[in-house]
């Protein structure tokens, strides 16, 4: 997954980036609103980060502009300590969420990407894309209800393209989320991951996660019927499994 994280007065005594990163994601880090403006033009973030005190409710505007702009992605707002009357101004700017003196960078983080999965469509815990489950807390992929030994990047890949289900990712923009744009390697490395990834998946019996959009890109798609979606809404995929939004 890929954040926008906004802090006007950086903390270099925060490890809050450095956890996420840890966590496989893609953290882009700016002090600037403006500069948080044009990013959320140019690249598609699954969540907004904004790291608010009570002493800095000015920040508050970016809140508004971003919804102004109709960005699609969760702003989420982080605080050690905040007045009712001050979260209520949070709420009232735009804020999807507020989260307020968490006990652990790991209560953020699980906080953040349930929201992140329920803002892609996903109401269970688990990505499920037919036959293919995804397990973003564990980050494991099960195919057939059996596990599938991936590579880091392999993995990112394969939750990426599940969030944005139904929707082509150019190689560009899978390599921007896997390497946020430092020292990325030539787009056809992409091709290269993607190769292994369904042989992977084959070897399981699983032909069809990845779909290829010839000359833009690829998507993952579900290719079970709707009726079959809908008559099982809460049923384990460990044989079943993700989706894919963008």
């Amino acid at each position: 997954m890929k954040i926008l994280s906004f802090e006007t007065i950086s903390n270099k005594k925060d490890l809050l980036t450095a956890f996420l990163r840890s966590r496989m994601a893609i953290v882009d880090e700016t002090s600037d609103p403006e500069e948080a403006l044009d990013l959320v033009k140019f690249y598609d973030y699954d969540a907004i980060l904004l790291r608010l005190s009570e002493s800095r409710l000015g920040d508050l505007e970016l809140i508004r502009k971003l919804r102004l702009g109709r960005v699609r992605a969760p702003l989420i707002a982080i605080a050690r300590s905040m007045s009712e009357a001050a979260r209520l101004r949070v709420l009232q700017a735009g804020a999807d969420d507020l989260i307020v003196d968490a006990l652990s960078h790991e209560e953020i983080f699980m906080k953040v990407q349930n929201l992140i999965r329920r803002s892609r469509g996903f109401q269970e815990n688990a990505l499920r894309i037919g036959r293919v489950e995804i397990n973003m807390n564990a980050k494991k992929i099960y195919a057939n209800g059996k596990p599938v030994t991936l590579t880091k990047k392999e993995y990112q890949i394969a939750e990426i393209l599940a969030l944005r289900k139904g929707v082509v990712l150019s190689k560009e923009a899978i390599l921007d989320h896997l390497y946020g744009g430092l020292d990325e390697p030539n787009p056809k490395i992409i091709d290269v991951f993607i190769c292994k990834i369904r042989k992977k998946l084959q070897a399981l019996g699983v032909e069809d996660f990845i779909e290829t959009n010839w000359g833009r890109g690829y998507m993952a798609i579900d290719h079970r019927p709707d009726n079959q979606l809908q008559d099982h809404p809460t049923r384990s995929l460990a044989p079943q499994v993700s989706r894919v939004v963008a």
